[in-house]
């Protein structure tokens, strides 16, 4: 019995920090153009994909981006060693119903002369590019008089055990600071605090307490579901951007910036609905606080730009994210105890192991200016899945794809405005091999998957997007400035002798 509540507890925060990282990059300008950015860095995202290329913004700047987010996700279930081609058709597909996720990015920056040198200080904040919340359906367990169920969860909600819904906001506030050592080299850093909260709902089954361990999800009973949930607000951390940018042509630009793991921590309520029957054995849980740690991957970004004429520049990125650092999620319970059959005992720290490895994408973009006030952008990024199919989940539906996008900038004056649009075309996984177990009273007793299945993984995003910049572009300092010519009605002075 103890261990059913240790794993109520686990479970309901074990999925929570997968869900939703990562679904494209931020930024209207760099996602016009597939995400590859790290070498232009052009504009306040460059906080993000590369802080040197803030030297490049004089004067006071700023940006308000804003990308809407749809990713539709859907999973049929089946029993292990299902055929794909014939699958149960009793069980019902669910889908995801994400509404639009908000994606913002906001910035504002002064660049000014230092030592006779371009120096740009920015502030900004946005969030990691995420679908953050998703939401699956929630099972039923009002009955009808002859007690069955009113809406079977087994087939209206076979999804219950991995997730019911997750909603996950994280943010980045951050402050920039760029220089330009050279007027072809140039470095920038970005010092960033981490504000977060967590929030999810699943269920976890206590069947076999009574010596009932279904291998099949037809033989499950529902009547020994317990409903858990986690609101955790994140601890405030902090992390940073390191950037550097060069020029060794005019023609050619390069860029690389590496950001380390980000460890998270966060602390906050829990809480368990037990079943009508183990409310019925006097089981309770006293003390409602526990704190869950992990940590988010590092990140290194490497790009090229080349202008090959006045209108055309095409941008080249690779990125590598070390998702193999998230080796684990620990739960601590905090003076939390069980209180089972007159006894009551504490509930330990433990953790889930993930066997996550690191991921990889290449980006194309290029962007023509076709007359003085309209640019067009087209851009395409392949990235690979961090989950192999034997711990994929509806936690975790984010397989290797291609993300297409493109947009259109109008040029007014100071401003520049722009409008986009990416889209993923739908992937289907199947899984035969899951390894996603249900959770189980007794951890001796090897308990049925219930990752088996057809997944699919697909969705758009609309990109906005408002930038201005009031005041020139910083001049580079080491380029010899142009003779100032007279006025007409002045006169020439003479040589110096």
């Amino acid at each position: 019995m103890k261990r059913f509540f240790e794993l109520c507890l686990l479970c309901g925060a074990m999925s929570a920090h997968a869900s939703g990282f990562y679904f494209g990059d931020n930024g209207a300008k760099a996602m016009v153009q597939g995400g590859a950015f790290a070498a232009q860095a052009d504009d306040l995202t460059a906080m993000q994909y590369n802080p040197a290329g803030l030297t490049q913004l004089g004067g006071f700047s700023f940006l308000a981006d804003l990308d809407l987010i749809r990713h539709d996700v859907s999973f049929h279930r089946q029993d292990p060693g299902f055929d794909p081609a014939n699958p149960n058709a009793q069980i019902q597909v669910v889908k995801s119903n994400p509404a639009p996720f908000f994606l913002p990015f906001f910035g504002a920056s002064y660049g000014f002369k230092l030592a006779n040198r371009p120096f740009t200080v920015a502030l900004g904040l946005f969030a990691p590019p995420s679908q953050g919340r998703y939401d699956y359906p929630t099972p039923n367990y009002t009955k009808k008089d002859n007690g069955d169920f009113l809406e079977s969860p087994i087939k209206y909600a076979p999804q219950r055990y991995a997730l019911i819904s997750t909603n996950i906001l994280i943010a980045y506030p951050t402050l920039s600071l760029a220089y330009a050592i050279h007027q072809r080299f140039q470095v920038g850093i970005s010092a960033q605090l981490t504000v977060s909260q967590f929030q999810q709902t699943q269920t976890l089954y206590g069947g076999d307490a009574l010596g009932f361990n279904p291998m099949k999800q037809r033989e499950e009973d529902p009547n020994y579901d317990a409903t858990v949930a986690i609101d955790l607000p994140g601890q405030v951390g902090f992390t940073g951007i390191l950037g550097l940018m060069a020029q060794p042509f005019d023609w050619l630009s390069l860029g690389a910036s590496v950001r380390p793991a980000i460890p998270f921590k966060a602390k906050g309520k829990f809480t368990a609905e037990l079943s009508d029957y183990f409310k019925a054995q006097g089981a309770s849980i006293n003390g409602d606080v526990a704190t869950l740690t992990m940590t988010m991957p590092w990140e290194v970004k490497v790009g090229a730009r080349v202008t090959p004429m006045a209108n055309l520049g095409i941008n080249f990125d690779f990125v590598y994210q070390g998702w193999d650092s998230v080796d684990q999620l620990l739960l601590t319970p905090e003076n939390v105890t069980l209180t089972a059959l007159g006894n009551s005992s504490p509930i330990v720290p433990f953790g889930v192991k993930k066997n996550w490895h690191a991921t990889w994408s290449v980006r194309l973009g290029a962007s023509y200016r076709i007359m003085k006030y309209v640019s067009v952008s087209l851009g395409a990024l392949y990235e690979t899945g961090a989950a192999p199919t034997a711990t994929y989940s509806v936690d975790w539906t984010h397989p290797t794809r291609f993300i297409f996008t493109g947009g259109v900038t109008g040029h007014l004056g100071p401003l520049d405005v722009i409008v986009g649009a990416m889209f993923t075309p739908t992937n289907t996984t199947v899984v035969t091999d899951s390894q996603v177990l249900r959770g189980q009273t007794n951890p001796d007793i090897v308990a049925g998957p219930v990752g088996n299945g057809i997944y699919t993984s697909g969705g758009y995003g609309i990109i906005l997007g408002v930038r201005g910049n009031f005041g020139s572009i910083v001049p580079n300092a080491s380029k010899p400035s142009a003779p100032v010519e007279p006025k007409a009605d002045e006169p020439v002075a003479a040589p110096a002798s």
